[in-house]
């Protein structure tokens, strides 16, 4: 429809420039979402203001990008995990709380990061408690719970259709592969502020 083109070209354009220089894309998934413009523009949106929480002061891009390292190796599906791991490490993820996830050794998780990882899993199972949500407003208040909770929520919508539409697996093997470039510098991390927008 005439009245979707700006919708349809704002997400094109956006993406075009979001992943640009890393030899990889989502385009496989805003592809199938573009068959309803409307769709793939509200998901962009919301991606964009998610990926914006620390210029509100809702909780800083690496307790961001931790979610995407523990739903991508919780749910097995390790595409999106591969896309955003340079970008994980680039604003702060340390790659030995990554290593903790992939061998499932929480005990070698930070504490400030083992609540984190602890929540994110509650939000997965339909499992929060108060104390563990008090906990979490106590961390990023009122508000940045709030935020950290649609986060973790928009994030699993994220995974799920991603799969759905077919966007293939690339692997743990990948996945781990980058991890390792990017320790060694074969893979240079991005700026920190390279996909705020």
């Amino acid at each position: 429809m005439a009245d979707e083109l700006p919708a349809y070209d704002a997400v094109v354009q956006r993406q075009r420039g979001l992943w640009s220089g890393l030899g990889m894309d989502s385009n496989a998934y805003f592809g199938a979402l573009l068959n309803s413009p409307p769709l793939a523009a509200a998901l962009a949106d919301l991606g964009r203001f998610i990926r914006q929480s620390h210029l509100r002061g809702s909780f800083t891009d690496a307790e961001r990008e931790l979610v995407d390292m523990v739903l991508t190796v919780d749910f097995d599906y390790w595409t999106i995990g591969v896309l955003h791991l340079p970008d994980a490490l680039a604003v702060g993820v340390r790659p030995e709380a990554v290593d903790a996830l992939l061998d499932e050794r929480p005990d070698r998780l930070r504490p400030d990061e083992r609540q984190l990882v602890d929540y994110v899993r509650m939000v997965v199972n339909g499992t929060v408690d108060d104390p563990s949500h008090a906990a979490l407003q106590e961390r990023f208040g009122i508000r940045g719970a709030l935020e950290y909770t649609g986060l973790v929520s928009f994030l699993i919508c994220t995974w799920r259709l991603w799969q759905a539409l077919g966007v293939e697996d690339a692997g743990r093997a990948a996945f781990i592969d980058m991890l390792s470039r990017c320790r060694t510098g074969e893979v240079a991390l991005p700026s920190a502020h390279a996909r705020q927008g």
